[in-house]
């Protein structure tokens, strides 16, 4: 088979650049056409996983966290290239969602067993952009540029750090007002206008780092789960964040979530919408999926 295997050279920690070059080692050993790709950007990497891509590579790797994941998840939607994942960043929230292991030794055995799995993914229309995991729109989103902003070392604790922030920061925030235009097969669009802290379209469980935002979101599903929060206390909002560590929260009164396939999320301007972590665009912005688009290399599914 024909592999390619990107990894940024400062990723990751630090780690990425040597967890994709072992990968590289192994695949060849077992007498697959390799490319190794160690790029300085985002940029860089995209143009030379693009050429890959249209090249027909069978499996495109990527090592490093979700940001790269869904660079590699962008390129290969709708194309027969599927993506192998070896987690080495901060949140590997996709990586965890699809029960890639964190450890090298486990990620290389499920990226050299090879099984391929079948999944969807989300597409913010005005972009033309496609996003594995989840697009986050309002606090969510302020929560995960903070922890863009804090030490590398802290690992997935950063968000939690960024969380603690922003909820400290609550009572000196005004609400943040929404216009939510809702379609599903069922019936036509459905509007709402409301406050809310929280709103997330999701095509897997786990966001932020490990939290459990969508707990039954099914990214083969052909649905996305949108996960709304409505405006809470800062005690309120500590509670909540104990709970969806467990993803007990669905439970909790402030918190609703709709199974869907499009969303129109209109929004305050200064919330800058993020995707896997990575940042997007202002809002307004509307987010769909796309059944079945995607090949992952996971575990089979038990």
């Amino acid at each position: 088979m024909r592999y390619a295997v990107a990894h940024g050279r400062r990723s990751g920690r630090g780690g990425a650049a040597a967890l994709g070059a072992e990968a590289v080692v192994r695949l060849r050993s077992q007498g697959h056409d390799v490319v190794e790709i160690s790029a300085g950007s985002r940029e860089e990497a995209f143009d030379r996983c693009r050429a890959q891509v249209a090249d027909g590579v069978d499996v495109l790797v990527v090592a490093g966290g979700d940001g790269i994941v869904s660079l590699a998840a962008d390129l290969c939607a709708g194309t027969s290239t599927a993506v192998g994942i070896l987690p080495a960043g901060t949140g590997n929230d996709n990586a965890r969602s699809l029960s890639i292991p964190f450890d090298a030794a486990g990620a290389l055995q499920t990226l050299v067993g090879g099984h391929r799995r079948t999944v969807d993914v989300l597409r913010v229309e005005e972009l033309d952009r496609h996003v594995l995991g989840s697009v986050d729109a309002g606090l969510d989103a302020r929560i995960a540029h903070r922890a863009t902003l804090l030490p590398r070392r802290l690992g997935a604790l950063s968000y939690t750090v960024a969380a603690l922030v922003e909820i400290a920061r609550l009572p000196r925030t005004p609400p943040l007002r929404y216009r939510l235009t809702v379609t599903s097969d069922a019936g036509a669009p459905a509007t709402e206008e409301l406050d809310a802290l929280v709103v997330v379209p999701a095509n897997m469980p786990f966001v932020g780092g490990g939290l459990l935002v969508a707990p039954d979101a099914d990214p083969a599903d052909g649905l996305l789960d949108l996960v709304v929060i409505r405006p809470l206390s800062p005690r309120r909002a500590l509670t909540l964040l104990r709970a969806v560590r467990a993803g007990r929260h669905t439970r909790m009164p402030e918190v609703q979530v709709r199974r869907t396939t499009r969303v129109r999320i209109e929004g305050p301007a200064d919330v800058l919408a993020h995707g896997d972590g990575e940042a997007l665009a202002p809002l307004p912005l509307t987010v769909g999926v796309v059944p079945s688009a995607l090949q992952v290399v996971a575990p089979a599914l038990t």
